[in-house]
């Protein structure tokens, strides 16, 4: 019989609710739909256990889901990726996550991981995390409703009075982790608000009520909660909550347990979901019925649909995104002489013709130079390097002509990259500062009169790019109204 491997459940001295609810949901849930497989779970107190474990390619690998997508649970997103990188060739399934990056550089280092994993999916609980990765990560990644939405709740017959402030206090809080201790039933929600540090929160929550509230992280216990006591701490959480006749909340799984229990609530959000919407008219159960299929459906990566109908110069020129991550297919001999070809018919200024190249095939030479440059490239080596040269003596009068050193080469490169791209490679445009070009110099035995501006790198690749990615944390595409000047 396969296996299941469910890695990541939270242990029982977490105390967090909503966290266990996803453990009693996904449980529940493998039980009715994968009955052939055999279910082996690891808390994440026992992944080393796991690592050790040996798996076959037809078992299947589950992460478990929650709200540590990203950098602000680091150590858990760090395992998630050795996970991934050491099970690279079994299915993985990342069940429904939240997505949050607090630095861009470590958003641009997962974009390069995730990238072109052709046996990974990624499912977001959240349509805005499903675009943001979608948009920017090569590999599957699709909205999937939290599992705790597939919980069957009994009918609570309760008498609802008042009304409920579900506040967090932890990494993801938008207020003081001292202010749960300083609250009291009865307490004017105003005194929540003036702890808030989000400004936008405190208009949000001042906005919609105004009234006192019965304010408690009920989603935090004081016990631990383990196998045998999970699903009764779920469901006396799941009883609380129907006895108010509104909940305020900025925990998601606050804002599922309202559902739940169809007690109106407003999601303020958090740390992570500020923009986050709750589409509560989605069909669950019909999300739920396909799940099977979308493990087992083809995870090929292919062109979006916007790049695949790019047949003209324009359109492969808006469509270009610079990859930093390749697949082992060589580039032959042939396509290379054709990319140079591009590069010396690039324009020259004053015809000088002092543009030089040299190309590197060998990888030791290559992963030299990645060495020697951006930190994108010390782990991952493109198939070939293009070093790109200016012949300085060719400037007879060094005076402002000197740009032509950096203009000439910058052509050479454009041309170079736009026919990498029509003939189906990557590429990236790599540069290096002085002390680097110095010791590539020196390395290759380039003559003292050449000048080494940049280089390309460049291969094949299974990443897939998307017209709305972000690069830096900043959008890609280009307004045409603040790049041109007046009227044309």
């Amino acid at each position: 019989m396969n296996k299941i491997f469910w890695v990541g459940p939270f242990p029982p001295e977490v105390h967090s609710v909503g966290d266990h609810a996803q453990t009693l949901a996904v449980e529940k849930f493998l039980k009715k739909n994968f009955s052939d497989y055999e279910v082996k779970i690891y808390y994440r107190s026992e992944v080393d256990q796991f690592f050790r474990e040996h798996v076959e390619p037809d078992d299947l690998i589950f992460l478990h889901s929650g709200g540590d997508f990203g950098d602000l649970y680091p150590d858990w997103h760090a395992i998630r990726k050795q996970i991934i990188n050491k099970f690279s060739e079994n299915r993985i399934v990342q069940l429904p996550v939240s997505v949050f990056y607090g630095s861009v550089v470590n958003y641009e280092i997962d974009k390069i991981f995730f990238s072109g994993r052709k046996n990974l999916t990624i499912l977001c609980r959240t349509p805005e995390s499903a675009e943001f990765l979608r948009n920017n990560f090569g590999c599957r990644v699709e909205f999937f409703p939290d599992f705790v939405f597939s919980l069957k709740v009994p009918v609570f017959n309760s008498v609802r009075r008042g009304k409920l402030a579900v506040m967090r206090c932890d990494a993801e809080s938008m207020y003081r982790k001292t202010v749960p201790n300083k609250l009291r039933k009865g307490r004017p929600l105003r005194m929540v608000v003036d702890f808030l540090l989000d400004l936008d929160a405190k208009k949000r929550l001042m906005k919609v009520f105004a009234d006192n509230y019965y304010v408690k992280d009920v989603q935090m216990t004081d016990c631990d909660i383990t196998d045998e006591n999970r699903e009764r701490v779920i469901y006396d959480t799941l009883r609380f909550y129907s006895r108010f006749e509104s909940v305020i909340t900025d925990r998601f799984h606050g804002a599922v347990f309202s559902f739940l229990t169809n007690t109106p609530f407003k999601f303020v959000g958090g740390k992570i979901k500020k923009k986050t919407t709750i589409n509560l008219s989605l069909d669950f159960d019909s999300y739920f019925k396909k799940f099977r299929n979308l493990v087992f459906s083809d995870n090929s990566l292919s062109p979006t649909p916007e790049i695949a109908a790019s047949n003209s110069l324009l359109e492969l020129i808006k469509s270009r995104r610079s990859t930093r991550k390749w697949n082992n297919k060589s580039v032959e001999p042939d396509t290379i002489r054709q990319i140079l070809e591009a590069a010396i018919y690039a324009p020259t200024a004053a015809n000088l013709q002092a543009t030089r190249f040299k190309v590197l095939t060998d990888q030791k030479d290559i992963a030299f130079v990645c060495q020697n440059t951006s930190p994108w490239f010390r782990n991952i080596l493109p198939n070939k390097a293009i070093l790109v040269f200016y012949d300085i003596p060719k400037l007879k009068v060094k005076d402002w002509t000197e740009r032509f050193v950096w203009q000439d080469t910058a052509c050479a490169m454009q041309n170079m990259m736009l026919l990498s791209e029509f003939l189906g490679l990557k590429s990236c445009w790599a540069s290096v500062n002085p002390d680097q070009a110095k010791k590539i110099k020196a390395h290759f035995k380039i003559p003292k009169k050449l000048v080494l501006t940049c280089m390309l790198f460049l291969g094949y690749s299974d990443i897939t790019v998307s017209l709305k990615s972000k690069h830096q944390g900043r959008s890609i595409m280009r307004s045409f109204k603040d790049a041109v000047l007046g009227d044309y």
